[in-house]
């Protein structure tokens, strides 16, 4: 079957819709605020290590001393001390063969040669030992010999010798090469062997033979038969070279010294391999070292806060605040360095910060890291190692402590406490490792305290930043629901005010959510300030609600049981509104928009459902616009408002029926989907049910019965008494016309 061709834009069209929505989505949100944290972690880190730069030259008196901020080789002084050592070797010399033979073979040559030139001037006319020679009579001389370019006079010396003296020269020279050559002749100290046979020969030779001809012979036929073994020298000499250890500056030790001398050709050297100068170019190996460090820290602890905790590294708004903590505690370590007291740095601050606002293993992640960075940048120039440990060691350890310390008292004056301990713990570690290091105990001190006020400026910049980023986030710190929950907040004031029977119900519904929310290792606060705000949304029409109809009748008598429904299951909806006007934290609203789910207001369906002329009638309209509850605060407080409401009906119950009750009322809600999203457990459903039935047997304790007084008021007075009485009674309980798989509070449908 023919196929039309698909267009290459419609073959990319999946991709770019997936490609739009990853784009779009909060994954990708999350990626973009990791990338820019890391960033602006990176710029910070790479400002501190970027070293400052000089304009010296040689000569030039320095007039300010210049640390070196890593460890660097003084290349001038290396390379001279190692061309030094490798000039010291001495050569290494080979016996080489057949040269004795090959000197007394050419001074044999040579005496040939000399010997005819003797009898060419014996031939010539008028021959005598003061004779003198024409210049062609030397030319040819001189073109018989070869083997030794004698000089003119050396020539005339050698055919003016009478044969006694020329034989006793030639006579004495024999032996005494000979065994000059049986020796060793090392090569470049020829001229120690020749006057060697120089010495012996004079003795039996005239002078002027000896120095006229003898020397210029010996010059010409002597040589080394030790010779240079080349191979085997630049070996010994490269060794010697590399023997030497290269001269090197430590980090933080002075390269040059304000006043101290003119610079020298090895500083400027050391300063240019440290990027110290103005002329230089980018240290790009710096900067990859610090781009690798950076990324490597980061990456290792999303990673440590994606295995360890989840539902952090999940969420957007966690990353942009870890992000924003680093970046504070960074910009403050630069700023200590700055001012040369590194010991100031505020190490404890992201671990104090984060466990206030996300709890302690984000801030012992996020703390570690930032701690690790942050020691790294202070140290990285004019610093020794130990330096760098010390500070490494206590913003781990007083971190750590202080997490731990704080991740279960959220009082602001349980903070300053941590914050003095903290400090004493970073006095102490300093101070004995200054003992175990045997530095100077002044030093050991000083380091000491100016880490004690570092913890204390830690407590109070925590103390300062931590109600901003809790507003400024809105997240639901322990520190901040307990703001929230305080009466005088200004919708409980409201609640109180103007919707008295709301307000009395969710201080109930409150006390059990957090009692439960203890029981299954829940969030309490978190439960607590749910159940104070979940029914916010009833100011809005606070007497369509039966709790609040004290003293007047029931609106909902006479009205459609439509609108009846629509108005109560507003309230979620105008919650929602209010808590986002007074800027509740989000889980809170979560918990508002969930706290009746997706359930029908029953009876309201069942009282239209009567009123329709078939009996029939779409449940959609009377539903919550609500989803399940996703959180465990969230179900709490939906099964703390049923059983809260439900539990009214009974009559002075019993515990153990107050228990089957309470069961009853969980298995309607798992039966109708409503737990479907919880995160909770048949065994925390049971806890549940306990914890809810003691506080509640608390609610119904039996009362002494006191005997009547005698009645001594009057008819008026005694009337009075008795419509009191009847207003702080509870009323009759309605009949129940729900179906139980829909059941409803009655406060929600107007009936009690």
């Amino acid at each position: 079957m023919f196929e039309l061709p698909v267009s290459p834009k419609a073959m990319n069209s999946p991709f770019r819709k997936r490609a739009a929505d990853y784009l779009g989505s909060q994954a990708f949100i999350r990626l973009l605020a990791i990338l820019a944290g890391g960033f602006l972690c990176l710029l910070i880190f790479m400002v501190s290590i970027s070293p400052k730069r000089y304009n010296l030259v040689v000569g030039m008196v320095p007039d300010q001393t210049i640390a070196a901020h890593k460890d660097v080789i003084d290349e001038v002084t290396t390379r001279a001390s190692r061309d030094a050592a490798a000039a010291a070797v001495a050569p290494t010399y080979h016996y080489q063969e057949g040269i004795t033979e090959a000197v007394i073979a050419n001074l044999e040559a040579a005496h040939a040669e000399m010997v005819a030139v003797r009898q060419y001037a014996q031939t010539l006319p008028e021959f005598s030992s003061r004779r003198t020679y024409s210049q062609d009579e030397l030319a040819l001389a001189h073109d018989m010999i070869n083997l030794v370019a004698f000089q003119d006079f050396q020539l005339i010396t050698l055919m003016n010798a009478s044969n006694e003296q020329f034989d006793e020269m030639y006579l004495a020279l024999v032996p005494a090469v000979r065994n000059t050559m049986q020796g060793n002749v090392i090569q470049g100290q020829e001229s120690s062997a020749i006057n060697g046979i120089m010495q012996l020969v004079g003795y039996k030779t005239n002078v002027s033979l000896l120095q006229n001809v003898v020397l210029p012979v010996l010059r010409e036929i002597i040589e080394p038969n030790m010779v240079v073994d080349a191979e085997a020298t630049e070996l010994a000499r490269q060794d010697a070279w590399n023997a030497v250890e290269p001269v090197v500056f430590k980090q933080g030790q002075n390269i040059v010294v304000r006043g101290e001398g003119r610079v020298r050709e090895n500083q400027i050297a050391m300063l240019n391999s440290l990027g110290l100068l103005d002329d230089n170019t980018v240290d790009y190996a710096m900067y990859l070292g610090a781009f690798g460090m950076v990324s490597f820290v980061l990456a290792l602890a999303f990673a440590a806060l994606k295995v360890l905790k989840p539902s952090v590294a999940g969420e957007t708004r966690s990353i942009i605040l870890i992000n924003l903590v680093i970046l504070i505690s960074l910009a403050l370590s630069l700023l200590t360095k700055e001012i040369q007291l590194i010991y100031l740095a505020p190490l404890a601050l992201p671990f104090m910060l984060l466990t206030g606002t996300l709890g302690p293993v984000p801030a012992i992640i996020a703390g570690t890291a930032s701690t690790a960075l942050g020691a790294v940048m202070i140290t990285g120039t004019g610093s020794v190692i130990s330096d760098w440990v010390n500070l490494l060691s206590i913003g781990v350890f007083s971190g750590v402590l202080a997490s731990l310390l704080l991740k279960s008292n959220y009082q602001r004056s349980y903070v300053l406490l941590v914050g003095i301990l903290v400090g004493l713990a970073n006095f102490l570690l300093l101070f004995v490792s200054g003992l175990l290091t045997s530095i100077n105990l002044q030093s050991a001190m000083n380091k000491g305290l100016w880490s004690l006020v570092g913890a204390a400026v830690s407590t109070v910049l925590c103390l300062a930043i931590q109600p901003a980023l809790e507003s400024a986030f809105n997240l639901p710190t322990p520190t901040r629901l307990l703001d929230l929950t305080n009466p005088n907040h200004p919708l409980l004031r409201r609640l109180l005010l103007e919707a008295p029977g709301t307000y009395h119900h969710s201080i109930i519904i409150a006390n059990l959510a957090e009692a439960s929310a203890e029981a299954i290792g829940a969030n309490p606060l978190l439960a607590r300030a749910g159940a104070y705000f979940h029914d916010i949304g009833k100011l809005k029409r606070p007497l369509y609600f039966k709790e609040n109809q004290i003293g007047t009748g029931n609106i909902h008598d006479n009205t459609d049981p439509q609108v009846s429904a629509a108005i109560i299951t507003s309230h979620v909806r105008e919650g929602i509104a209010m808590a986002r006007h007074y800027r509740l934290p989000q889980e809170i609203q979560q918990i508002i928009a969930e706290h009746h789910g997706d359930s029908v207001v029953a009876f309201f369906y069942h009282k239209a459902v009567k009123e329709s002329a078939n009996g029939q009638l779409n449940d959609e309209e009377f539903r919550y616009a609500g989803v399940p509850p996703m959180t465990a605060e969230g179900a709490l407080v939906m099964l703390c408002d049923t059983i809260e409401a439900a539990i009214r009906t009974l009559n002075s119950p019993s515990q153990e029926e107050i228990v089957t009750f309470i069961d009853s009322l969980t298995q309607k809600k798992i039966q109708s989907g409503q737990l479907i999203n919880a995160p909770l457990t048949l065994k925390d459903l049971q806890i549940i049910s306990s914890t809810c039935a003691t506080v509640l047997n608390g609610v119904f304790h039996e009362r002494i019965e006191y005997p009547a007084a005698p009645d001594k008021l009057a008819p008026r007075e005694k009337l009075m008494a008795q419509l009191q009485q009847l207003r702080k009674s509870p009323a009759p309980p309605a009949k129940s016309t729900v179906a139980p798989s829909h059941e409803e509070p009655a406060r929600d449908s107007g009936k009690d």
